[in-house]
Order: structure tokens, then sequence, then C-alpha cells
């Protein structure tokens, strides 16, 4: 059973990491609106860039409430994301194309994140 300081604090993840989702799905929506033939690996590494610095801040003054470090930030971010283009390159190997692919890798590196984030960059 966790602690009610460990629910709310997921809570407040949950909140921040939705956030920097939608600022990053929305990248990836109007990146794929203005360049139809963009790449998809181009798409989520531009809305990475994007939903970073959101999610750091955020994560900072709202989920942890601890100064944390940028560096390690970065470093689990950019994990996050080789792990996130891993999961869809192999999405599109599978047939999958455009947004359905970029959402569902995006999803999917949530707990990854929040882990590394917890005991690593915010400890």
């Amino acid at each position: 059973m966790i602690s009610r300081e460990e629910f709310w604090r997921l809570v407040r993840f949950g909140f921040v990491g939705g956030g920097a989702t939608l600022v990053d799905l929305g990248t990836s929506f109007a990146l794929f609106h203005s360049w139809p033939d963009i790449s998809e690996h181009l798409v989520t590494t531009i809305a990475f860039g994007v939903a970073f610095w959101f999610s750091f801040f955020g994560h900072r003054y709202i989920t942890f409430q601890k100064q944390g470090a940028a560096g390690k930030f970065l470093l689990v971010a950019l994990f996050s994301l080789a792990v996130r283009n891993l999961l869809l390159s192999g999405l599109l190997f599978a047939g999958l194309s455009g947004l359905l692919p970029v959402v569902i890798a995006t999803l999917a590196v949530t707990i990854l994140t929040y882990l590394l984030s917890r005991v690593w960059v915010f400890a």
C-alpha cells in the first residue's frame, strides 16, 4: 500500500505529465497538420523538445516540489525518448502509421519516466 503522500505525488505527476503529454501530442498534431509528409520520428523528436521544459518545471514545482537536476532530468528524458522511438519503430514496422503509433509510444514511457524521476532526479 502506498502512503497518502506518495498517492498525491502520483496524482500531481499525472496532472503534470498529462499536461506535458498534451503539449507533446498537440505539437505532434500541429506538425502533421502543417507538414503532412513529415517523418514520425522527426515529429516525436521535435515534440519531445517542446514538452521537455514544461515537464521539468512542472515536476520541479508541482509534482516533487524539489529542486531536481535539469541534467539528470535531461538524461531521463533522452532515455525515455530513445525507448519511445524504439517502440515507435516497432509499431511502424507492425504496419501502423501517422498519429496513432506516436500516441501509443508516448503513453507507454510514462511509468519509466516517473520511476526514474522519483528515485534519481528529484530524490
